[in-house]
């Protein structure tokens, strides 16, 4: 019998096929110049080329049939009846995958090019969250999209430093340094599949499930390899500090080692911060699960609150050290000024232009559904914390869920994040259908409103 991947015992060749062509369709459509934001197109003539060798529409096609052959060869892959080589060819398949993508432009997003835009900045030692975007001139200054271009970011200050340090590895070179920035990615991506197996198993979940559900899926190929999404490197970092708060019970790895970590991971993307709460309380979820609901939300509670202050301090210290600072504080309420699949972001969007189109003046509609958005993700938080007070880790990962989806925006590459820690809990036949349905219809949604959007500017 063949080597498969699935219990339909389609060849592994097959399924590596499948989705090695639609990662090749995704990265030829990428390349097309309407996708960049400079007027000659992308900062190469050779990747011009090619990708005006798909024609309008064709490379808007082809993007959407790719995600959807990915899609494919990912479902196709799911772990079947036990097989000691699974895991290898799994892995083997995604790397497959990925290539194509890695020298193509950024693909479904252009933070790649801010990315490379900041770490001009900070070699020009200037502060990005003062300047702005572009505000250094240099080479990537022309591909920024307008729409940010002056403003400054909500990102932490290592995400900045490591956007400098790639920049400068590649001599300031304009398109490499644009797909350079995949380089951090890549490397986060390998700490996860080494971390991510050893967390399962600590946590006795199936090792080869998690790795197919939270690292091998469509949302990290097309996002973090090719988006290059600075999300992967906090994800990763954020296992790490788990996996170091679940080496023992003693205070030391779930009160000041993990959270240290966390601390550090914060310092790429804020969001990591929720971990602390799963930090501190597993590695005694056994004693939580015993006691009464009180007695366990005031331990939890006692637990996060050192480790919160532990993460805390690194960030502070991290931040403080990096010369940068915390003019992040100030850009916060750019989060929702791309367009978003948020549902209240939507809700907001649409009123606004209704009340615009009218006369009116929006400033009241705004307010009110960001305080509706912020009231029904508190009490969604608080419905959680209850619900999974005595599983740290699925508090977590239902909590990050809620908060993308209830927050101001919700991309793609943020729901990684949520998707990896569901991947480290039990869950019900019921949960994991209704989860894995909302990842294979957002990320194949997010394909077609993409190229869709190009299409109409």
């Amino acid at each position: 019998m063949p080597a498969a991947l699935t219990d339909l015992r389609l060849p592994a060749s097959a399924v590596c096929g499948i989705g090695l062509l639609g990662t090749a369709l995704i990265g030829w459509g990428s390349c097309h110049p309407e996708f960049a934001f400079g007027s000659d197109g992308w900062p190469s003539a050779a990747v011009n080329a090619i990708g005006s060798a798909l024609p309008l529409p064709w490379n808007r096609l082809a993007v959407v049939i790719g995600v959807l052959l990915l899609v494919a060869a990912w479902w196709l892959a799911r772990p079947g009846a036990a097989d000691p080589t699974y895991r290898r060819r799994l892995l083997i398949a995604a790397a497959l995958w990925s290539v194509p993508l890695l020298v193509v432009p950024p693909v479904l997003s252009a933070d790649a090019v801010l990315y490379a835009d900041l770490g001009w900045i900070v070699n020009q030692s200037q502060n990005p969250y003062v300047v702005g975007l572009t505000g250094a001139g240099g080479p990537y200054a022309p591909h920024v999209d307008p729409l940010w271009a002056g403003n400054g970011v909500a990102y932490p200050p290592l995400a900045l430093l490591t956007d400098a340090v790639v920049v400068r590895l590649v001599g300031f070179a304009t398109y490499a340094g644009i797909i350079a920035m995949r380089l951090p990615a890549l490397l986060s991506l390998a700490v996860i599949a080494w971390v991510l197996p050893r967390l399962a198993t600590r946590l006795d979940v199936d090792a080869d499930r998690a790795l197919w559900w939270g690292l091998v899926n469509p949302l990290v190929i097309v996002h973090f390899v090719g988006g290059a999404h600075n999300d992967a490197a906090m994800i990763a970092l954020a296992l790490v500090g788990l996996w170091v708060g679940l080496r023992g019970e003693h205070w030391a790895y779930g009160l000041v080692g993990g959270p240290a970590v966390i601390g550090v991971a914060m310092a790429f993307k804020q969001q990591a911060g929720l971990a602390v709460i799963a930090c501190a309380g597993l590695p005694i979820a056994a004693r939580l699960a015993a006691l009464p609901p009180v007695r366990r939300l005031t331990i939890l509670a006692a637990r996060t609150a050192v480790a919160t202050l532990v993460a805390a301090l690194v960030f502070v210290a991290v931040s403080l050290a990096s010369g940068l600072g915390f003019g992040w504080t100030k850009w916060l309420s750019l989060m929702g000024k791309a367009g978003t699949a948020a549902p209240f972001s939507v809700i907001a969007q649409v009123g606004e232009s209704l009340i615009e189109r009218f006369g009116g003046d929006p400033t009241g509609w705004l307010a009110a559904v960001g305080a509706i958005s912020t009231l029904t993700l508190l009490a969604a938080l608080v419905w959680i914390a209850v619900r999974f007070c005595d599983r740290p880790l699925a508090l977590v990962a239902w909590g990050s869920l809620a908060v993308s989806g209830l927050g101001q925006s919700m991309h793609p590459w943020y729901i990684p994040w949520s998707i990896v820690l569901l991947a480290l809990i039990p869950l019900t036949r019921r949960q994991f259908g209704w989860v894995t349905l909302f990842m294979v219809v957002f990320v194949s949604w997010n394909a077609v409103q993409t190229v869709v959007w190009h299409g109409v500017t």
